[in-house]
């Protein structure tokens, strides 16, 4: 096929552009098309681009030539081929965002409400943990994020990250979590000694793994996205706190007996750069036999950069 074939096909192709704008009810866009020794470049703004080439086949004597369809391609959008450099994984980095290209959903900054559970997937008050959940919460932040596109699909991904933070159990009541034989015990006030605005609280390493879709909501609009998949958690810093006799904070407790690591299920659902969160721990948070048999689970909201 030589080059006077291909450049009478792109013609063709772009005299077609109108008719092709008006059957999907968008503006057409004006195409070039320029010839440089034995090549063809076409250039293009954003949008759709279909793409047909002729050839001339040879007729019979007394026939006319019959012009036969010998490919048709379809430029739907341009596609970054260069990899991810370490500073894409960082935060605050400022990032060019494509049009519809996929966009990772792991926590920003995050907060909300912390509490203790008897069950898996439980949300009721415990009946071991006795617990203020109006003064029970956490806050973290995310500072690495990386993610794999499914073959390019802009909708669906796998996420991975890490986050740090804190957390803060508000225990009610005339009570603090203290070591007593080898255990971590609830121990109740008396007549000589009361306790007050007990807590226990400590800092964690979070590694969310979560398998994300994600839809934008019109041509150049956010995205609508959920995310799910597990969370290891690594605890570190855990000590409990009480004021006794109406005194200074006081620490009446280290270590705790706490599970070192903990593994949760998490969720996350958004729209733009908010949404909310939901995590449940997997099993107990504290050792076994060394402490109330409780799961944690937190929930709240989260900016997504």
């Amino acid at each position: 096929m030589n080059t006077k074939t291909i450049l009478a096909g792109m013609l063709l192709a772009t005299l077609s552009l109108p008719a092709l704008a008006q059957q999907t009810g968008e503006t057409p866009r004006r195409a070039t098309i320029e010839a440089q020794g034995d090549s063809v470049i076409i250039r293009k703004g954003e949008g759709d681009l279909r793409i047909r080439i002729y050839e001339e086949q040879q007729a019979a004597e007394g026939e006319e030539p019959q012009e036969v369809e010998i490919y048709e391609g379809i430029y739907l959008e341009r596609s970054d081929e260069q990899s991810n450099a370490f500073l894409d994984a960082l935060p605050f980095i400022p990032k060019k965002k494509k049009h519809n290209a996929y966009e990772p959903h792991n926590s920003g900054l995050f907060i909300g409400f912390a509490r203790m559970t008897d069950n898996f997937l439980g949300f009721g008050d415990s009946k071991r943990f006795p617990q203020d959940l109006s003064r029970s919460w956490e806050f973290g932040f995310n500072f690495l994020s990386a993610y794999h596109n499914f073959k390019k699909n802009p909708h669906w991904g796998l996420n991975i990250g890490a986050s740090w933070g804190y957390r803060s159990f508000n225990i009610d009541g005339d009570v603090a979590l203290v070591k007593e034989d080898g255990q971590a015990v609830f121990s109740a006030g008396d007549a000589e000694t009361s306790y007050s605005k007990s807590r226990l609280r400590h800092f964690f390493f979070r590694i969310p793994i979560t398998v994300e879709w994600q839809q934008r909501v019109s041509t150049r609009g956010r995205l609508v996205f959920f995310n799910l998949g597990p969370e290891i958690e690594i605890r570190h810093g855990v000590k409990s706190f009480s004021h006794i006799n109406g005194g200074k904070k006081t620490r009446v407790g280290k270590g705790m007996y706490v599970n070192p690591v903990g593994v949760s299920l998490l969720a996350q659902a958004g729209y733009g750069n908010l949404g909310f969160y939901l995590r449940y721990n997997t099993y107990s948070f504290f050792q076994k036999g060394k402490g109330p048999d409780v799961e944690p689970v937190s929930f709240g909201i989260a900016w997504y950069w």
